[in-house]
């Protein structure tokens, strides 16, 4: 057998699973776009010292929701994938309105923190107590982001055409509303505009999931605290060392410039761009694999893992080799502003290529309990990705 066939029989093995990464990835290209277009016009309108800014104040807030998420994105996806096939949807009403509570009480605490140390918060991350003015956009889109539970649920469902529609209507709607917003108001006015976006985009998910908690019978046999002591934190833990991704930008700023910030802030939506084909990949696979693994069909999911980082290996080589000579030319001719970026978008790009079989395993290790592998896996790649993140900040120039 050659080794296309191979490759081409393991394709068939997954089909399912290739079939809604496709859709999700195909759709996640038109995401990415629409997102790459907003960074692009925002760079644009704010310079690097401005663009390292407003890049500092979404990682603040994404950070903030991150590390007080205590792993409900694991927790929901896991759950509502075991509950519906067991058709058991009082329970995932119950799961569903006990985390939105959850989230809802510590939202209350961080914003009054919030209230009473914006100066400081201010001066720590934007270098100046002239920029307090932007700590409350900035706490507002955290609000959004973190009472946003509409992914790990859709993932729990496996309804991934939803999941891409959202993925799309979100920077759609970020343009139509966070541009002017920009133009107006500047960084504040991108900054809510990207909370407002993410409520208009998430409208059709919010209406699908309404529907199912409505339409749930009020008994239920499931334990909340139990299964977030037990699962929930241990995920959280575990996951941890991946929060650097999200923190990495706020960390930079207190060693670098803004305008150094800016710069790697810009190679660094390429990293994430890079980052879509092993990321769906794995999302698409881990409600299967939690699955396989509820029903005891360990060999099932372990060979599952294996046809995928067959299959992402050719499309982790090909793109690699094509961001080499075209990464100069695009910059140049889309926001040359940024031409002193082009190494780090090259370097950016081919690492997050290679630490995508990273997000793999990580996802699979999660999926079938092994959380201290998927520790271990977490802090290798935060480590290489936290020295890669200094040394990158410090070549920008």
């Amino acid at each position: 057998m050659s080794k296309f066939s191979f490759l081409l029989s393991q394709v068939k093995k997954e089909k399912e699973i290739l079939q809604n990464s496709l859709f999700i990835f195909l759709t996640g290209i038109i995401s990415a776009l629409l997102s790459t277009t907003l960074n692009i016009v925002f760079s644009r309108f704010f310079g690097p010292t401005g663009f390292g800014i407003f890049k500092t104040a979404i990682g603040l807030a994404s950070t903030t929701a991150y590390f007080l998420d205590f792993g409900t994105k694991y927790f929901i996806t896991r759950y509502i994938a075991e509950f519906k096939s067991r058709q058991e949807t009082e329970n995932i009403n119950h799961l569903i309105k006990r985390t939105l509570l959850f989230k809802v009480i510590i939202t209350l605490f961080i914003l009054t923190v919030s209230w009473f140390f914006s100066r400081q918060i201010a001066q720590t991350f934007f270098h100046s107590q002239s920029q307090t003015g932007l700590v409350w956009p900035t706490m507002f889109l955290f609000t959004i982001i973190f009472l946003d539970i509409t992914t790990p649920i859709l993932l729990g469902y496996q309804h991934f055409k939803l999941l891409a529609i959202t993925a799309i209507l979100v920077p759609f709607s970020h343009i139509i509303v966070g541009l002017p917003l920009a133009y107006l108001i500047g960084i504040k006015g991108s900054l809510l505009g990207g909370g407002i976006a993410f409520i208009v985009g998430s409208i059709p998910a919010i209406k699908f999931i309404a529907k199912k908690i409505s339409k749930s019978p009020k008994i239920k046999s499931f334990n909340f605290k139990n299964a977030f002591i037990s699962y929930s934190l241990p995920a959280y833990f575990s996951s941890i060392p991946t929060s650097i991704g999200i923190v990495i930008i706020p960390l930079l700023s207190l060693f670098f410039t803004q305008r150094q910030v800016g710069l790697y802030s810009f190679s660094f939506s390429f990293y994430t761009a890079a980052q879509l084909i092993p990321i769906t990949l794995s999302n698409v696979m881990f409600p299967k694999i939690a699955q396989l693994h509820s029903q005891k069909k360990s060999y099932q999911a372990f060979q599952t893992l294996k046809r995928l980082i067959l299959i992402y290996t050719p499309l982790a080589v090909i793109t690699g080799i094509l961001i080499i000579p075209t990464a100069k030319p695009l910059i140049k001719l889309l926001v040359p502003s940024f031409l002193p970026a082009t190494q780090l978008v090259i370097i950016q790009t081919i690492a997050a290529l290679i630490l995508g079989y990273f997000a793999i395993i990580v996802n699979y290790a999660t999926a079938i309990h092994k959380f201290k592998t998927a520790t271990l896996l977490n802090w290798t790649l935060s480590i290489i990705f936290l020295i890669l993140a200094f040394y990158l900040a410090g070549l920008a120039k």
